[in-house]
């Protein structure tokens, strides 16, 4: 079948994410015929040949330059083509008129509607009057497939929305070769990976509340990676005045494009910290469970699924680094919980996370 996957602002770097893996593993797995449709918008897109070899990719021309009408230029002359139309979110208009145009001249086509949604959902209002809104109702349940990545807002859609909807999480890869990692590599460090400094990823709070605890928790360190918000370095270098002491335990390392050297980090590291503001089902959470790393997060709706419920983590409200800081010193003084944790949380990545299994539920429920 041909799986096509709409989403335009297609990097390199999103062929590992579930733009690309979704397709990819469609295609490996379950003999898909597999293919992205976005402008050219990365100089190189070498992880085709490796990483996601055998998915393909059709660039668009930016013909009018507005992603909506590209796409719909696109869809006019291939819908007939295209057996199941994937695409991700409802916040826009745009998936709207791509399902209706798709479906009027390939009715018989199915459309897979990944909402890749965090809180703002609930801001959608699904029973809306009037005919806007009764024609998006027609078009999402026109979908053969929606579904939505934390069990925490599965529910609340379901409740919601009067119609069907999967609770389908994203997922890892691991070129079908698992690397099990032993707690013996792990050393007394706490890492984060994301865009530093941002609002949403709220850093400061994890700077304070590393800040509090670093005198009960002897030698741990806390290892910063990702690219860094100019306006935020000004907050480092006053944080760094401040606390001398910290000077050699507070590491930001810059972004780490090699996926390699940045596996070695997870590898090592001993907790995983996010503070986010919101999320919707950040990858990274895979990437450290799938390492043996303890979750410690702010509580978005991702942390309980990552964490099952803190059964592999802790979770604190929010903005409250003090929260923060009792996790810190309960986590990095509790040895024990930490190496028993090593091992369990990697097999719950595999039963539940793994990509190769998530699509065998979506290859399932796409051909019924």
């Amino acid at each position: 079948m041909n799986f096509v996957t709409i989403f335009p602002e297609t990097e390199n770097f999103h062929l590992t994410k579930d733009v690309g893996m979704i397709g990819y593993i469609l295609y490996r797995y379950y003999g898909y015929n597999s293919k992205i449709v976005c402008y050219k918008n990365s100089e190189s897109y070498d992880y085709l040949d490796n990483e996601v070899k055998g998915l393909k990719i059709d660039f668009i021309k930016k013909i009018t330059g507005s992603p909506t009408k590209d796409v719909l230029i696109y869809l006019i002359k291939n819908a007939k083509k295209i057996d199941i139309l994937h695409m991700f979110h409802i916040t826009s208009n745009r998936n709207f008129y791509w399902i209706l145009i798709y479906k009027l001249l390939n009715p018989k086509g199915r459309v897979y509607l990944k909402l890749d949604a965090d809180y703002r959902i609930k801001k959608f209002d699904f029973n809306k009057k009037g005919l806007k809104g009764f024609i998006k109702r027609w078009l999402i349940k026109k979908c053969k497939l929606v579904s939505i990545e934390t069990k925490v807002l599965y529910e609340y859609v379901n409740n919601n929305w009067g119609i069907n909807i999967e609770y389908i999480p994203n997922g890892f890869y691991d070129n079908g070769i698992r690397n099990k990692v032993s707690y013996n590599e792990k050393e007394n460090i706490i890492c984060t990976v994301g865009r530093i400094g941002t609002n949403q990823k709220a850093t400061e709070v994890l700077l304070e509340g590393f800040k509090m605890a670093a005198s009960k928790i002897g030698g741990w360190k806390l290892k910063i990676i990702g690219p860094i918000e100019a306006e935020f370095k000004n907050y480092i270098n006053k944080f760094y005045e401040n606390n001398l002491d910290l000077k050699e335990k507070v590491i930001f390392t810059g972004p780490i494009y090699d996926k390699k050297v940045l596996e070695s980090e997870y590898r090592k590291s001993k907790i995983f910290c996010l503070t986010s503001r919101y999320e919707g089902f950040p990858l990274v959470f895979l990437e450290a469970i799938k390492n043996g790393c303890y979750i410690i997060s702010s509580d978005f709706e991702a942390s309980f699924d990552i964490t099952n419920n803190k059964k592999y983590g802790d979770i604190f409200s929010i903005d409250n680094a003090f929260e923060l800081t009792q996790c810190f010193s309960k986590m990095c003084t509790y040895e024990n919980k930490i190496k028993e944790n090593c091992d369990k949380v990697q097999n719950y990545a595999y039963e539940k996370f793994y990509w190769p299994t998530i699509c065998k539920q979506i290859d399932i429920l796409l051909r019924r």
